[in-house]
């Protein structure tokens, strides 16, 4: 390879890198998310959904919100750096430095696509975001709870 197409593949893998860490970081705080409100329920629950425990209920609810945005910042980024790195993969191809596979691309997706015509069409950010939300509205149910037992 020449040497722009090296800086370009250097850019391209920087690229790939930061969209790999979104997805981790993602994952990770879905992690702590999910173990924090599971210990904040069982604590709650255990104090039979008293009064006292609407902070600890509120508390889920601003969890899950906070979750929800972070893990739609962290779809944002994928995508920049996904951009950016098709981008790259483009700019690799036409400096000769990748083959143009464009179409054996296409019908890879396209038997992909087939295989799953509806579960493709399902965002896995959607997913991830959703679930956050559905802690918000665990959380919510919870203070409903506390509030008028």
């Amino acid at each position: 390879m020449n040497e722009q197409a090296d800086t370009v593949l250097a850019y391209w893998r920087e690229h790939r890198e930061q969209l790999r860490q979104s997805e981790s970081q993602r994952a990770v705080l879905t992690n702590y998310v999910m173990v924090i409100v599971a210990a904040l329920s069982g604590f709650i629950v255990q104090q039979q959904l008293k009064a006292t425990t609407l902070p600890l209920a509120i508390l889920m609810v601003v969890i899950g919100l906070f979750g929800a945005i972070t893990v739609a910042k962290y779809h944002e980024r994928a995508d920049y750096h996904l951009g950016q790195a098709r981008a790259l993969t483009r700019a690799l191809v036409d400096l000769g430095a990748l083959p143009d596979g464009k179409a054996e691309l296409d019908a890879s997706r396209g038997v992909h696509y087939g295989k799953y015509r509806r579960l493709h069409r399902l965002r896995l950010h959607r997913l991830w975001t959703g679930l956050h939300l559905g802690i918000a509205v665990y959380g919510a149910a919870l203070v409903t709870i506390a509030l008028f037992r």
